[in-house]
């Protein structure tokens, strides 16, 4: 439990610095590694590589979700906010730990034909997504026709936008799966899929042209659509109403205000494509289970935060984080349609310890940040305050200089790094259930058909995700380093550019007359991954006609193996990404990360014993132990949402005059977030 609890602490950690899905997936794969090792199950171990890949793609899904402004809420002061952080605390943590679970559980409950056939549609998930990333920014610039858009201050007036959240990645989830099953299947009813697709979109106008013709649309258009942002709200320093109702976003895409026009035939095409497949649509190999989780995404979003959200309006919608993302409810939807899979294909053991995992998880989010606030109590000054001491007085100004060093400490790497910690003792708890109670699988020795998914699971493991979290290094490096060296400075029709410097390639870069063999510091990492990339594809390839001497004998060594490349090459990586800005604050960090690298090496290549075995005693059903687990879900979310708040008001004693100020973030009352702070049109994004 301690070597799990430490994997998951160290890639938390290190999460922080790089954040999102990449980041999360790299924690998660981290002590998905570790759970068979330790499981003493030699069926388990065989698959150590599936239980990388899968549980890296589980705990991936949580990295979308926007929290900090939640942990925020448990730190205003405002009692209803209060209790409101705390319970969205524990329900992200929840969503979180329960699809990490749900991947890591999958490696252990299915059948290997199950894995190796759903590693084929992932893939092709995978490479749709990277197409994605390739044509999204070139459609944004051709649609919004020069209006300045980015990904960062200015991504709301993009034309894609829609409530902050990623709702295109599940759109292009089930492109790719549409496009997966028109290659899989192969028959003859292709030909129908542009005749239900072009009845769609003209349907869809028809139906547009109508409403327009009867003058119903702009009523309907009212029904369905709501400012996001409160026209009401008087600014206290003026008097006077603060925005312009003008200028509010509203919960539907940009692209729907900038091109109304073209409402009608497009949800008509998507509407027309999806009658399709609901008919001829097989989704075999696993492609379903990517299906359910794409297509909940895209229907708790629709219904909750976009359209539910318009009876809720007064007290700023069903959102979570107003005016932030709403992927919280994609990935509520996601993991409903994963539960539904699950128990739909006769897996409801990972359904089990999803829940499990889950339950643990939303705990240690919520329980980790009220242990957080706990200690920073010491010399608070918020404290001193609501005790009725002046702001201004000797005692204040002296207690607060003795305490201002502990104050000042980096607790959110606590946060992060305690919270990784309980999501490691949520996977070896959940994991630890399983492992006495479903039956051993007789897999192969040395299995033959898709063996080429082992390969896979290699460079994913190994290669892919420290690339994407790696890369992000060399923004870093460019900004904080000797600026002659990483940039340039070139002109543009707006005036001088600084960008990334051109490096010249060695050698052939100085021949005369060759101008044009260099590229960016960027461009040089790309291409170094890349040769690595050939190297471990020849080595795998060599490796399948005869083992390499270098590659473990045993399937425990093989894991041990992994999980210290992967490790230590993020350990490392990450130190590199903290040294060129390097702080004091940072030792909590950076030293605690490789305090616990080591700690956590000792331990995976001491704690497995290669002999260790476990008493296995199956259950005949998992029914009543999933439908105790939401039992327990409820009745923990809500003793623990209650009690941290009491403890929390009790120790802190809010003054009660205490003033919203730029730091603090209110989800409910007059001063809340959604109504004085709202994305505007013509302004940044919050």
């Amino acid at each position: 439990m301690l070597l799990s609890g430490l994997a998951l602490s160290i890639g938390w950690g290190i999460r922080g610095n790089f954040g999102h899905e990449y980041g999360a997936a790299f924690a998660g794969c981290l002590a998905a590694i570790v759970v068979p090792l330790l499981s003493g199950r030699a069926d388990w171990r065989q698959r150590v590589l599936y239980f990388a890949f899968f549980g890296a793609i589980g705990w991936g899904f949580g990295g979308s979700i926007s929290y900090m402004q939640v942990i925020a809420y448990t730190q205003s002061g405002h009692t209803a906010t209060q209790w409101f952080g705390y319970v969205g605390l524990f329900y992200i943590g929840f969503l979180w730990a329960a699809l990490g679970g749900a991947g890591t559980a999958l490696a252990a409950v299915a059948k290997r034909e199950q894995l190796v056939q759903l590693v084929k549609p992932i893939l092709f998930l995978f490479g749709i997504w990277f197409l994605q990333d390739l044509v999204e920014d070139p459609l944004v610039e051709w649609l919004q026709a020069g209006l300045p858009a980015d990904h960062t201050w200015s991504r709301h007036k993009s034309p894609l936008y829609w409530l902050d959240a990623d709702y295109l990645a599940a759109l292009f989830a089930l492109l790719a799966m549409a496009l997966y099953d028109l290659i899989d299947r192969k028959e003859k009813n292709i030909v129908l899929l542009p005749v239900f697709a072009g009845v769609g979109a003209l349907f869809g106008w028809g139906v547009q042209l109508l409403l327009q013709v009867a003058d119903l649309d702009r009523k309907l258009a009212s029904l369905v659509t709501y400012p996001l942002g409160d026209p009401t709200y008087i600014d206290p320093k003026t008097g006077t109403l603060a925005f312009d109702s003008a200028n509010f976003l509203n919960n539907w895409p940009q692209g729907f205000s900038d091109y109304p026009q073209h409402i009608g035939w497009i949800i008509g095409l998507l509407l027309g494509i999806t009658a399709y497949f609901n008919r001829f649509g097989r989704f075999r190999h696993g492609a379903s289970l990517i299906v359910y989780m794409a297509a909940g995404w895209l229907l708790f979003f629709l219904v909750v935060p976009v359209l539910g959200s318009a009876l809720f309006t007064s007290y700023g919608g069903l959102h979570m984080t107003p005016p932030r993302s709403d992927d919280w409810a994609g990935i509520t939807g996601a993991f409903i349609g994963m539960i539904r899979w699950m128990r739909r294909h006769q897996l409801l053991p990972v359904a089990v310890a999803s829940l499990i995992s889950g339950i643990i998880g939303g705990l240690g989010f919520s329980g980790i940040q009220w242990v957080k606030q706990l200690m920073m109590a010491p010399g608070n000054p918020r404290i001193l305050i609501g005790k009725g001491l002046s702001p201004e007085s000797e005692a204040v100004k002296t207690i607060t200089a003795n305490w201002s060093n502990w104050q000042h400490q980096n607790w959110h790497s606590f946060l992060e790094q305690g919270y990784g910690f309980v999501n490691g003792i949520a996977i070896v708890v959940a994991l630890g259930f399983l492992a006495t109670r479903i039956p051993l699988h007789i897999d192969p020795p040395k299995p033959t058909p898709g063996k080429w998914t082992l390969g896979v699971a290699v460079v994913f493991v190994l290669l892919a995700i420290p690339y994407v979290n790696l890369v992000k290094n060399v923004e870093d490096w460019t900004e904080h380093l000797n600026p002659e060296v990483w940039t340039q400075v070139v002109p543009s029709p707006d005036g001088p550019k600084t960008t990334a410097a051109f490096w010249d390639a060695p050698y052939l870069g100085h021949l005369p007359g060759v101008d044009f063999l260099y590229m960016t510091p960027e461009g040089w990492f790309k291409a170094t991954w890349l040769l690595v990339l050939l190297l471990f594809i020849i080595l795998i390839r060599r490796h399948a006609q005869e083992p390499l001497s270098i590659v473990p004998a045993t399937w425990l060594g093989r894991g041990q193996l992994i999980f210290l490349v992967l490790l230590w090459l993020m350990v490392v990586g990450n130190f590199e990404r903290a040294l060129v800005d390097w702080r004091p604050q940072r030792l909590l960090t950076e030293w605690v990360i490789t305090v616990n690298a080591i700690l956590a090496t000792m331990l995976v290549l001491t704690v497995p014993r290669e002999r260790t075995t476990v008493s296995i005693q199956p259950i005949p059903s998992f029914a009543p132990v999933y439908r105790q687990l939401w039992l327990r879900v409820a009745l923990t979310v809500t003793i623990s949402s209650v009690c941290f708040l009491l403890t929390n008001r009790l120790i802190y004693q809010y003054p009660a005059n205490e003033k919203p100020n730029k730091s603090m973030h209110l989800r409910f009352g007059p001063e809340a977030d959604w109504r004085a702070k709202p994305n505007l049109k013509n302004a940044k994004h919050k």
